[in-house]
This record gives C-alpha cells, structure tokens and sequence, in this order.
C-alpha cells in the first residue's frame, strides 16, 4: 500500500515480521489472553489481529501461515482444553485450521482491493490507516461466519447436538451467528481499531526512517 513502507519491508523483514505474529499467536493462546468467553456459546477473540496484520504486511504466503499456526492453536486448545460447547468440534481441523487459513486469504485480498482503490484519482493520500481499519473490521466479520460455516458444514450434526444441551434445539448458522451479533461487532470494532493503530505507527516509523536515509545520504 504505503510505497514508503512497502520499501521498508524487504523479504527477511516480511519472514521475521510472519514469525513474530506467528509467535504472538501461540503466546495469546496458552496464556489464555486471546479469548474472551461470555457464554458457552458467545466468545470474543483477538487471534485474527496478527493473523491481518501478517497478510496486510507479509502478502498472502504470511497471512496464509499465520492463519495456519492460529488454525493449529484453535485445535490444540480444543483437544486439551475445551472452554464451550462447541470447542470440541475444532478438533476436526476443517473447523480450525481451514477457517484461519482462509481467513489470511480474504484479509490479504481485502487490503489489494484497497491498494487498488488508492491509485484512483479521487481518493486522498493519508487514508491507509482507514483502508486499514476496514480490511480488520471485514476480515474479522468474515472470520465468524466462514468458522461457524465450517462447523455447521462439517460437523452440522454434533453442533445440533451441542447446541441442544442448552435448550437451542435445531439451531443453525444463521441462528448461531444472531445469537453472538453483538460480541461479533465489537471484535470487529477491536481489531479495526488496534489494527489502524499499528498501520499508523508504521507508516510513521517507515516515513521517519526514509527521512533519516535521506539525510545520511547529504
């Protein structure tokens, strides 16, 4: 997006930065620090923010891994420690980790359609951290619906199942969502936030460096 910043992150840079969001998302998994459970149902996380992050500065080979080794956390979590009802159901790797690696997919396609959008004439320079925040808030919608899809794709049936033990009897997608639109839209809003913080941030960092190259070379 940034030409400034796109500059600065050469491929080493784009490795390291793919590990160390990679890392934090093992570090927010065991120390329990990612999830915010408000019922056996509803819970907010904040594992997608380095999984967007990695495919807005890394590309797609970042966001795809990241959102791998967060896929790989949901899994191991439900194996050795299931909080919800439907934690179990992530065991199945085509409800944790396919879901998180498309979620990487979709983030980084958000952040090209804007990288697009902002070689157009009308549209003013310094709006990439907007850009930024939006490809979270998107990202991080779709999230919810491509995991809750998988699940009620491929383990359609033991969701019912478990859904039924607290009296929502043939719940489904759309009802499961609904049930959860209001935690939904503040994760949403979190990672629109914190990730249009951490744009913003670099994007000083990257411009306050070129300066610095610039001057160096006088």
């Amino acid at each position: 997006m940034n030409n400034t910043m796109n500059r600065a992150l050469s491929r080493n840079v784009r490795l390291v930065l793919t590990g160390a969001f990679s890392a934090l998302i093992i570090v927010l998994t065991f120390t329990n620090l990612g999830f915010i459970s408000f019922s056996p149902v509803v819970s907010i996380t904040i594992l997608q923010i380095p999984v967007i992050l990695a495919a807005m500065m890394a590309g797609l080979p970042g966001g795809l891994f990241a959102g791998t080794v967060m896929g790989l956390m949901s899994l191991i979590k439900a194996a050795m420690a299931p909080t919800g009802i439907l934690d179990p159901l992530f065991v199945n790797p085509l409800c944790s980790v396919l879901p998180r690696m498309l979620l990487g997919v979709v983030a980084w396609g958000i952040w090209k359609l804007f990288g697009m959008l902002e070689k157009l004439p009308f549209v003013k320079s310094g709006v990439q951290p907007v850009f930024a925040g939006i490809t979270a808030f998107a990202a991080t919608f779709c999230h919810t619906l491509l995991v809750y899809g998988c699940i009620f794709i491929f383990e359609g049936a033991d969701m019912n199942a478990a859904l039924e033990t607290i009296g929502m009897t043939g719940a489904g997608f759309i009802t499961v969502v609904g049930v959860g639109i209001v935690s939904e839209i503040v994760e949403a809003a979190a990672a629109c936030v914190v990730i249009a913080a951490v744009y913003t941030g670099l994007v000083i960092a990257a411009n306050s460096k070129s300066k610095l190259s610039k001057e160096m070379e006088k």
